[in-house]
């Protein structure tokens, strides 16, 4: 029979035995050791996050609010800068002149003027196309009035009593007595037309007497 080579040692085995003799007589190898059990994981220290490499928002919102707010203040700043200049040069002077008025002396002067009213105006105009008007002469004092003469300017009510009159007539009443009217009828000295010229309800009559 065959010899037969020990798998574990590699020596030659006679076939008379039916385990190595080398193998034998050596000690047996001892046995690793067994791994310790698993135990309980203890938790770790927390993770520490990486600080971010931008800008905070909040801390952009604080530095926009600042910037707008230095601005602000800087646009106030000089604003009060140019007033105070402004106002450490004297206003320049200013004069006024008070609006000339026409006398009181020149119209309804004369001392009757305050008795006598010109009222009932109605506007007419002939066959020449010439204006003429109606009117009434009220004496409102309880004297008589004789030989009483007048000059007459028509104007718009809304007209100020320097402006230009719209024509002008003029009358003679050879006695007006005491509390007394009269109607008369005169030419109007005018360059309109009858229906140019303001109706009786816009119409003053600004009189001066002129006699006696």
């Amino acid at each position: 029979m065959f010899s037969w080579i020990c798998p574990k040692c590699g020596a030659e085995v006679p076939p008379s035995y039916a385990d190595c003799p080398n193998c034998a007589a050596q000690p047996p190898a001892a046995a690793p050791p067994a791994p310790p059990p698993p135990s309980a994981a203890s938790p770790g220290p927390p993770a520490v996050r990486a600080p971010a490499t931008g800008v905070p928002g909040w801390l952009l919102s604080v530095l926009f609010a600042l910037a707008f707010v230095a601005i602000l203040a800087g646009g106030y700043f000089a604003y009060q800068k140019l007033q105070s200049r402004a106002g450490a040069q004297p206003p320049p002077t200013v004069t006024f002149e008070a609006p000339s008025l026409p006398s009181p002396a020149t119209l309804k002067a004369h001392p009757i003027a305050q008795h006598i009213e010109i009222a009932g105006l109605r506007l007419t105009e002939d066959s020449k196309q010439k204006a003429s008007i109606q009117f009434v002469v009220i004496n409102h004092s309880g004297a008589e009035i004789s030989d009483l003469a007048a000059m007459v300017s028509l104007k718009a009510v809304t007209a100020r009593r320097e402006e230009v009159a719209v024509g002008t007539f003029s009358f003679k009443v050879p006695l007006l007595g005491p509390y007394e009217s009269k109607d008369l009828t005169a030419t109007v000295d005018t360059k309109l037309r009858v229906y140019e010229l303001p109706d009786w309800q816009f119409l003053r009559a600004d009189f001066q007497i002129t006699a006696p």
